[in-house]
């Protein structure tokens, strides 16, 4: 599957529709029209599924709520926390092989939810996770290009969250999901011709967002890391880095947001903190033994700029050699040509030898 060469456009796309699953969750604790409420060990339970996530520790993640599929398996809750956690599992690691599953769970969380909606249209978690499911196809589809079907789904989406908002305005979790699809259609909506015309939105979104952050019950740290990728598209560096540091003073090795602080370091022009980030993802892989050919390449090609311009020759030349050494292989060549086109550019000993391997 091809991939823009840039950690930031890779990342956010899919961190950023992960916040909108999660924002579903507060529901749960207090859902409008629903008999029951969640129990106070299955509301801990989802908390420490969410840490687990944030902290990479993928399989106990899984465990919880494939436990939760367990207990209630008429419940859509399960299967979309499951979605959820392969999904950020598969970006985080660049490795796709649970797609298969991840859809499964996807159609699962859809169908379950209509068949709550059905028994009560005034379920609004049932919302929740049908604007989840229909959010997470649109990302599919996004992936694969196919763009038409993936703006319809994503329409779905947010028309599912604002249900059920209208349902219980006080669900300040499902205003992350909102505030991002506002911000990034009114984006989007500058470059793509085909998107019908839609009014500039991306305040409201911001300020959406921000009062997911700031009130919601279980959505802070998505919400954090959303708005930083946000503040990283309008410049705003000084406010990302303070709140992903914050984040990270919380969950140091986190490399959803150790990402996020080396991209806006690197944008401040504060080479050696930027040269550390990368440095220490790189170091996050290694030690998980995770460390995939793309991950490494965009590592290693900020590490080249980044000591070139602290005038760390050595270094440079070092991780030139590393990322030559990479794409001698013709079929990352194929797969990363950015990456290529780059290093070529950028790393004089190497650009010969690899030129003649094209």
């Amino acid at each position: 599957m091809p991939h823009q060469f840039d950690k930031h456009n890779t990342k956010l796309t899919g961190l950023m529709l992960f916040c909108s699953l999660l924002a579903g969750i507060s529901s749960l604790t207090n859902p409008a029209g629903a008999a029951e409420t969640i129990s106070a060990k299955t509301d801990t339970l989802i908390k420490q599924g969410i840490i687990l996530s944030i902290e990479q520790s993928y399989a106990d993640a899984e465990a919880i709520f494939v436990a939760m599929k367990r207990h209630a398996p008429e419940s859509p809750a399960g299967y979309f926390f499951h979605a959820a956690v392969l999904q950020t599992r598969m970006m985080d690691v660049e490795r796709y092989d649970q797609e298969k599953r991840f859809l499964a769970l996807v159609d699962k969380t859809i169908r379950l939810a209509r068949k709550q909606i059905k028994k009560d249209k005034r379920d609004a978690w049932a919302h929740f996770f049908l604007g989840g499911g229909y959010g997470y196809l649109a990302f599919y589809q996004a992936k694969q290009k196919k763009y038409w079907n993936a703006f319809q789904n994503a329409q779905k989406s947010v028309g599912a969250l604002e249900k059920a908002v209208k349902i219980d305005s006080t669900l300040y979790d499902d205003y992350l999901g909102i505030g991002s699809y506002k911000y990034y259609r009114s984006k989007l909506s500058r470059h793509l011709s085909w998107l019908p015309f839609v009014k500039d939105e991306r305040a409201e979104g911001i300020a959406m967002i921000k009062l997911a952050m700031t009130k919601s019950r279980y959505s802070r740290y998505s919400a954090v890391n959303g708005v930083s990728w946000i503040f990283v598209d309008e410049a705003r560096y000084d406010e990302g880095l303070q709140l992903v540091e914050s984040v990270l003073a919380d969950f140091p090795d986190s490399r959803v947001f150790l990402w996020c602080a080396a991209k806006i370091t690197k944008k401040m022009q504060r080479w050696q903190e930027a040269a550390d980030y990368y440095e220490r993802i790189l170091q996050s892989f290694e030690q998980q033994g995770i460390l995939s050919p793309y991950n490494e390449l965009t590592c290693r090609k900020n590490l080249t700029m980044l000591y070139r311009r602290l005038e760390e020759v050595e270094k440079a030349e070092a991780e030139c050699a590393k990322v030559s050494a990479i794409l001698a292989d013709k079929e990352i060549q194929k797969k990363y040509p950015q990456a290529l086109k780059e290093i070529q550019q950028n790393c004089a000993h190497g650009s010969a030898e690899l030129a003649g391997a094209e």
